[in-house]
């Protein structure tokens, strides 16, 4: 039989280690929460003709934060309340590979709202969201 105290002192060990889980998979949501904000403000700018000298600030941010994103799925953050799917850690050669077409579909973007090119603006955001629906399908649960 398992003694009460061993219970609670399991408990605490294990307290922070189920914290640590719960802390990246908020600071994940909070950043992807952002990409989809800069992709979502840059759609409306396209589509509805609306703010036209926020698209750069808009591109070049979702540049800076596609950096980061390949960093918000550390090893042991797929436990706990996630749509990460376990395959991210089980084929970490695929995700890579995702995570890159996303990485290198943002920087082309950031590349081509300087340009004042809005039919090439208009196909480097597909692109971009390409990129977004290939790693959700494959890595995110519905």
């Amino acid at each position: 039989m398992i003694k009460p105290g061993f219970i609670l002192i399991l408990l605490l060990v294990c307290q922070p280690v189920w914290a640590d889980a719960a802390a990246e998979i908020k600071y994940r949501e909070s950043v992807m929460e952002v990409v989809g904000g800069h992709m979502h403000a840059m759609v409306a700018i396209l589509k509805g003709r609306v703010h036209a000298g926020d698209l750069d600030f808009h591109a070049q941010a979702m540049a800076n934060v596609a950096k980061v994103v390949p960093s918000v799925f550390p090893e042991g953050s797929g436990k706990g309340k996630t749509e990460a799917l376990q395959k991210i850690w089980d084929r970490p050669a695929e995700f890579e590979i995702s995570m890159q077409k996303f990485v290198d579909a943002a920087e082309s973007l950031a590349n081509t709202t300087d340009k004042e090119d809005m039919r090439a603006v208009g196909q480097a955001i597909q692109s971009l969201g390409k990129s977004c629906k290939g790693c959700h399908d494959q890595f995110k649960a519905e």
